[in-house]
């Protein structure tokens, strides 16, 4: 999910998700991400593309949840990469894994983005320490390592999209 892989280390048992990422000058400029977790397995919400005046529709399943040794995996549709409001699906597995210094969770699948008509890898890991985590992630067209460090139900960080561009996120729990 765009914009919520760096954004869902936040701690807490919260339903809603809000969080922004500002990538100035790209095709977006800023992308507003809203999320519900209906149960525990069902995950809706909606993205604002400023620039665009647009929404896009995002929701996120879980097929099956991780075993020790079977990642959990996923479906979901809405929002595929950072900057450009490409709608598409994607299905992922994730595992995680709990270390004596933090946690260590990996992703990868494949997506597909409609309106490119174009299906690719993604992929990506996360390190968390405490309140900060740093990580790197795959899109599909784009890649970017992230950091972001969490108070509470909030957390601030920023992304190197491309190994280039700054991006910035902000996000909440609630």
């Amino acid at each position: 999910m765009a914009g919520g892989y760096g954004a869902s280390s936040a701690s807490g048992n919260y339903r809603w998700m809000l969080n922004t990422v500002w990538w100035p000058g790209s095709l977006t400029e800023d992308e507003t991400f809203l999320w519900y977790s209906v149960n525990p397995r069902l995950t809706l919400g909606t993205a604002l593309l400023y620039k665009q005046k647009a929404f896009r529709a995002l929701g996120s399943y879980l097929l099956s949840p991780e075993t020790d040794s079977l990642p959990s995996t996923h479906v979901s549709a809405g929002v595929q990469g950072i900057g450009t409001g490409n709608p598409g699906y994607s299905f992922t597995g994730e595992k995680n894994w709990n270390l004596a210094t933090g946690s260590f969770n990996v992703f990868a699948g494949l997506a597909y983005r409609t309106n490119r008509k174009i299906g690719r890898g993604v992929g990506g890991f996360k390190y968390s320490y405490g309140s900060y985590t740093i990580g790197y992630q795959n899109d599909g067209v784009e890649q970017y390592p992230f950091a972001s460090v969490s108070q509470g139900q909030w957390t601030a960080g920023f992304y190197l999209i491309g190994y280039k561009s700054p991006g910035y996120m902000l996000g909440v729990r609630f």
